[in-house]
């Protein structure tokens, strides 16, 4: 595992105590403590005076440091294995946001319990690709690949392995507008709604 601890941090409390006790349940097996607090400065002052390994499951949107300042200033904390950016802001403005801020995942509050649990559980257990509910844009048809240019399944391949915009622009020496407008054409030819979509067909249908 990345991380044997885990810290949500969220100013709801009872959405926090919510969260907090059911996955104390669920990763209880797996001999993961799970901790909630309030605001992100309890959340640095628990982690510097720990020596474990943590998970951060942040709010996005919380009073004080929080959004996507939050996420990289959790990401340089040493013995932090990765952030989780979590909120009930749209998902499709947002994760794309906080996952190019460094966040490993998004994860919206519209979720159930379960498949948070298995989101994280998935990322504790160093898997590279976030797991997804299962739907019917996850079902490979290979002839949906062979629409696709050339440099577009470049494109593809870089999304499948986490790359944002600028650094799939840098790596293939185009410019950001062009990636992006290479992605809106892969979406709608694969007709997937994201990246997380785009890349699971990517993968199961091993072009990676």
């Amino acid at each position: 595992m990345i991380a044997d601890c885990i810290l949500i941090v969220d100013d709801h409390p009872v959405y926090r105590d919510a969260l907090t006790e059911k996955l104390s349940v669920d990763f209880a097996a797996l001999d993961v403590q799970v901790m909630g607090v309030g605001c992100s400065q309890a959340a640095l002052d628990a982690l510097a005076t720990s020596d474990r390994r943590w998970l951060i499951v942040l709010d996005i949107q919380m009073p004080g440091l929080s959004g996507l300042t939050g996420i990289k200033a959790f990401k340089m904390v040493p013995n932090v294995a990765a952030v989780v950016s979590i909120s009930g802001l749209d998902e499709k403005l947002w994760e794309p946001k906080t996952v190019q801020a460094g966040a490993s995942i998004f994860l919206s509050k519209n979720n159930t319990s379960q498949f948070i649990f298995k989101k994280l559980h998935h990322l504790m257990q160093g898997g590279d690709a976030p797991l997804e509910t299962p739907q019917p844009a996850e079902v490979v048809e290979d002839h949906r690949l062979l629409r696709l240019t050339g440099r577009q399944r470049e494109v593809l391949k870089l999304i499948a392995q986490g790359h944002p915009n600028k650094i799939i622009a840098h790596m293939l020496e185009i410019s950001e507008q062009t990636v992006k407008i290479h992605i809106n054409q892969i979406f709608k030819e694969l007709r997937v709604f994201n990246r997380t979509q785009a890349a699971l067909m990517a993968q199961k249908s091993n072009l990676m």
